[in-house]
């Protein structure tokens, strides 16, 4: 029998960006590697039947980082980002979906520096529409080999333009210029048109403030404004018929808020939620070709439903679950389109005891095939079994959570790890909970139940559920923890006397906010998580939804703004670092944003020395209380991760 090792975790391969091709038959996919053996990611572009007549065929050679695989409107070719020119640099090709060379479409590959971010077909396949930043400048140019890297805050973002470029002639015209930064975009059905959303900054952060929803006529002329919206817009749909837009955003159009679907004319209006965020959230908008509905991944509880959205009146028709094994799995990315025998869903699909692989089929009572089978590795392990578990806490609120034992069966308590998800607007699902942040079935192997609940402030529950962690972020969420635990004891699953708990992200900050709350826990794994939320708040990418969920009017605990006591002139960080440094300037450096009384010009550094750092002595933030029994390894690092869990924690239990 094998047995698992932090390798195969890492090494797992996922099946991401499906696409189905206009007649149904086929569909694409990127087959993506959870980590990475060498310097620069990889990524392999597969094709498979969706009747499962063949086996899947790798359409690219897998030695680039090839993704986001697209069919033409005709089917005879697929276009796909990849970064084969120049690392880390995304470059727009298509390739004969039967095989071939593949082209660049736009010219001068080679010597591109800005990356293309999205793209799309025009409805007739003669165009391509996508963002891209401007090329470097004379004096970006010189900044660059000179390392003049300081930036100032507005000064020279790298706003991605809304850009067409002809299939015939390779000539590339800029429909969205000026300052703003396009992040989504789709066709009018008889492709006369485009919409798209733009944000006032780059970057996830620009997310946080209004968004703005226009429309533009690809012959050429000004955009006109359709409707602008508070906030987190993730995703746009134009449906056939073309009088409406439809968007996945926030119920309230805060930070930290249920997702749902809203209309609005596509000539301008004020847009209306039609679908989803009560007692359901919404977790993904797609366009399936030709169609006057639009497909939408639904949560509530623990199920994940497919269904087709009627843009007029707001009815949703679920196509998928239709067995009870579909009920019983969790979905990745979807696609829907029109197949031979009506409407094909295909999919991302793990469950309990299968790892993720792509699976299709048509609505019947046959439901989904599987199509794909790469996790081989992995054959012979016998999983532990995955069981939904339910339970009510003090206050009444009904809760709905996961839990794996052991695959022997063993009938008495056990030593028990509580795994808290991420988010806090995230969920575990009755998918497959094995990978870099989900330690589930790896712990049950070793003879350990494991917990995994949803509390407050997650996806699957509508809007009252996810705000109830504004303004109380390990406060009733963490209460709904602890009921779970007292639960799974009562009913003999769980030894009060070997308890631990882990997680990633905001499932880190409860590790850690746990074994300073109680001490019921033997052991914690903190994944990149926070342990003092004020310097979070001024750190993040996102200032505005840390600071909401923390319950301040800029940062802090307790309704105490950094912002009020510290006024800098200047804060160094480097640029590049993914998720914290950058937000020096984004969340302490925009006056104009509530709670914040700082100038506007500062400066932020690539590399050490650029720029001054403010003393620590004068950000007197409250911290969280510190514990040696708090394991807290680097961010990013998945295989030390794996090891830390299984050398530190599992076997100093006893």
């Amino acid at each position: 029998m094998p047995v698992l090792t932090a390798e195969l975790v890492a090494d797992m391969a996922l099946p991401r960006e499906i696409d189905l091709s206009p007649d149904g038959v086929r569909l694409a996919y990127a087959l993506v590697p959870s980590g990475k053996r060498e310097e620069h990611a990889t990524a392999t572009l597969w094709v498979a039947m969706v009747d499962g007549a063949q086996p899947p065929r790798p359409f690219t050679a897998g030695t680039t980082n090839d993704r986001r695989p697209r069919w033409s409107p005709d089917g005879a070719r697929l276009a796909f980002l990849s970064d084969r020119a120049a690392h880390g640099v995304d470059a727009l090709y298509t390739m004969p979906s039967d095989g071939g060379e593949a082209r660049a479409v736009v010219p001068g590959v080679d010597t591109r520096k800005r990356a293309v971010e999205d793209f799309a077909w025009s409805p007739g396949g003669g165009q391509i529409a996508f963002t891209s930043a401007d090329e470097p400048d004379e004096e970006d140019e010189r900044r660059e080999k000179e390392r003049d890297d300081a930036d100032v805050y507005g000064e020279r973002w790298p706003y991605a333009r809304l850009r067409l470029v002809s299939l015939a002639s390779g000539e590339v015209t800029m429909l969205a210029a000026g300052d703003r930064h396009v992040a989504l975009f789709a066709w009018s059905p008889d492709g006369s048109a485009l919409s798209y959303v733009t944000q006032q900054v780059p970057g996830i952060g620009g997310m946080e403030r209004e968004l703005t929803l226009w429309r533009v006529s690809v012959a050429g002329g000004d955009p006109r404004e359709v409707c602008r919206f508070p906030a987190w817009i993730d995703a746009l749909a134009w449906p056939g018929g073309g009088d409406t837009l439809l968007f996945m955003a926030s119920v309230a159009g805060t930070s930290q808020s249920s997702y749902a679907i809203f209309a609005v004319p596509s000539r301008g209006g004020e847009p209306a939620r039609i679908a989803c965020g009560e007692d359901t959230c919404a977790g993904a908008l797609v366009q399936p070709r030709g169609s006057s509905k639009a497909a939408v991944l639904v949560g509530e509880g623990l199920e994940t439903r497919v269904c087709l959205l009627d843009p007029a009146s707001g009815a949703l028709e679920q196509l998928y679950p239709t067995t009870e094994a579909d009920r019983t799995s969790d979905l990745g990315d979807i696609c829907v389109g029109a197949g031979t025998d009506g409407v094909v869903v295909a999919m991302a699909r793990g469950a309990g005891g299968l790892p993720v692989e792509v699976w299709a089929g048509g609505t019947g009572r046959a439901g989904a095939r599987q199509l794909s089978g790469r996790h081989t590795a992995l054959d012979g392990i016998a999983w532990g079994p995955q069981e939904p578990f339910l339970w009510t806490v003090p206050d009444g609120w009904s809760m709905d959570g996961l839990v794996v034992t052991p695959p022997d069966g063993a009938n008495h308590s056990l030593p028990t790890v509580v795994l808290v998800h991420g988010g806090p607007y995230g969920r575990w699902g009755q998918g497959f909970n094995l990978g870099w942040a989900s330690w589930a079935q790896w712990l049950a192997l070793d003879g350990y139940a494991v917990l995994l609940p949803n509390p407050r402030g997650g996806y699957g529950h509508g809007e009252s559920f996810a705000a109830a962690v504004r303004g109380d972020v390990g406060g009733s969420d963490f209460g709904d923890i602890m009921a779970m635990v007292d639960a799974a004891i009562a009913r003999g699953i769980a030894d009060p006397g070997r308890l631990g708990i882990g997680g990633w992200s905001q499932g880190g900050y409860m590790a850690a906010r746990a074994v300073t709350r109680t001490r019921r826990f033997k052991a914690a794994i903190m994944g990149a998580g926070v342990s003092d939320w004020g310097t979070m708040s001024m750190t993040s990418d996102l200032p505005c939804f840390e600071s909401y969920i923390a319950g301040g009017r800029a940062v802090g605990w307790a309704g105490a703004t950094a912002a009020d006591r510290v006024k800098p002139d200047l804060r160094g960080a480097r640029r590049d670092d993914a998720g914290a440094h950058p937000a020096w300037r984004e969340g302490r450096a925009r006056p104009a944003q509530p709670g914040h009384r700082l100038p506007p010009r500062v400066a932020v550094g690539r590399r050490p020395g650029r720029a001054r750092h403010l003393p620590a002595r004068t950000t007197r933030h409250r911290r969280a209380q510190s514990s040696d029994r708090c394991l807290a390894p680097r961010a990013g690092l998945v295989r030390p991760l794996a090891q830390t869990v299984m050398r530190l924690l599992l076997p100093s239990w006893g």
